[in-house]
């Protein structure tokens, strides 16, 4: 008879890879964590969905929660959200069903919650035996009621109400998705009109005739209230070879700002990320953005330099000022987690560009 055994990657303080794996259930040492996962479902009624532990749960027995679990060595959170899902449920989620939300640090563990909109009866799902033994739909108002007097097992809590609640009342119409080989004229004007607000130089070179992989764009009616670009390309470090994604650029228009839209979309765009299996994200931005992007899932790494430009002509990050953004998330790169640290990497970008 095989046993297996349930390894854990583990992070440091900052949610980075170590490039250490760790046996589930045994102890951790002081200043090591791992990753678990969590899933909120939302319905078209704006109801969420909660399952019930099982009363042979060694901890929290009998409580009522979002369905999740521990993210296994190798995977990224998104794949091992989808994996709980379909263990604990029965439910068979897509990549792209799943938007990022939050992550919240805990005493020994980092939790990333991911929220879905769907519809189905709560009694149509199929339990795991021993994990979870029910599950209903309540209102938002009662979730949140329930969450705060501490009935109910939170992703998280204070700051993550309000982003809850936008998610779960967010039209799905108003998100839009430029993809380059098919998307809409229409709409590709008005990413360049957006675009020629904070940069007006990139006139010259027209997005999306550069790199970007796709577009997320926010909708308020027929006017394009922000937008931002996902990008990839390949590139060696350290004798490997890597596919990385990165943030291109997120702007919002300035009669929108302050809304929020910004935080939605990088949200997306990161879960859209791991959905494109990357080696890694990584990316630049002001200091001053550095905590926007934690909230959408990102490090910061200060011993990281990243270069864009060309062989002849490079664009070094530390030049400029800029913070590097990094995740590491496929196992390769996860392994390979020290070859991260007090580096540069290089991106072949072309000359004077830089994520």
């Amino acid at each position: 008879m095989t046993v297996f055994m349930e390894l854990w990657d583990i992070y440091d303080e900052k949610g980075r890879p170590t490039g250490h794996t760790h046996p589930r259930g045994a102890a951790q040492q002081p200043g090591e964590y791992h990753l678990v996962c969590t899933v909120v479902f939302a319905n078209s009624k704006g109801e969420l969905l909660c399952t019930h532990r099982s009363p042979e749960k060694e901890l929290c027995p009998n409580m009522w929660e979002s369905p999740g679990g521990g993210v296994r060595a190798g995977e990224t959170s998104l794949f091992a959200a989808i994996r709980e899902i379909r263990e604990e449920i029965g439910l068979t989620l897509a990549p792209s069903q799943l938007t990022l939300l939050y992550r919240d640090k805990r005493k020994d563990f980092f939790m990333d919650t991911y929220g879905v909109k769907m519809d189905f009866p709560a009694d149509s799902l199929r339990f795991q035996p021993g994990e979870t033994d029910g599950a209903k739909w309540i209102s938002l108002e009662e979730w949140e009621r329930l969450a705060a007097a501490g009935e109910i097992l939170t992703p998280a809590k204070g700051d993550f109400f309000p982003i809850l609640r936008a998610f779960v009342r967010e039209a799905d119409s108003s998100l839009h998705i430029w993809i380059r080989e098919n998307g809409d004229e229409a709409l590709r004007e008005k990413i360049l009109a957006l675009e020629a607000i904070p940069w007006p130089e990139l006139s010259a070179d027209p997005w999306p005739e550069r790199e970007h992989l796709a577009s997320f764009c926010r909708m308020e009616g027929e006017r394009l209230a922000a937008h931002g670009a996902v990008a990839g390309t390949s590139f060696t470090h350290k004798g490997e070879r890597y596919f990385a994604c990165g943030v291109a650029e997120v702007a919002t228009h300035p009669d929108f700002q302050g809304r929020g839209y910004a935080l939605s979309l990088l949200r997306r765009m990161n879960t859209d990320i791991q959905r494109r299996q990357a080696d890694l994200c990584v990316f630049t931005c002001q200091p001053s953005l550095v905590p926007l992007y934690e909230k959408a899932g990102w490090t910061p790494c200060p011993d990281l330099c990243l270069t864009g430009g060309s062989a002849e002509k490079p664009f070094p990050s530390s030049s400029l000022g800029l913070t590097v953004m990094l995740s590491l998330l496929s196992p390769k790169a996860i392994a390979h987690g020290a070859d991260f640290r007090n580096t540069a990497i290089t991106l072949p970008l072309g000359e004077n560009k830089l994520w």
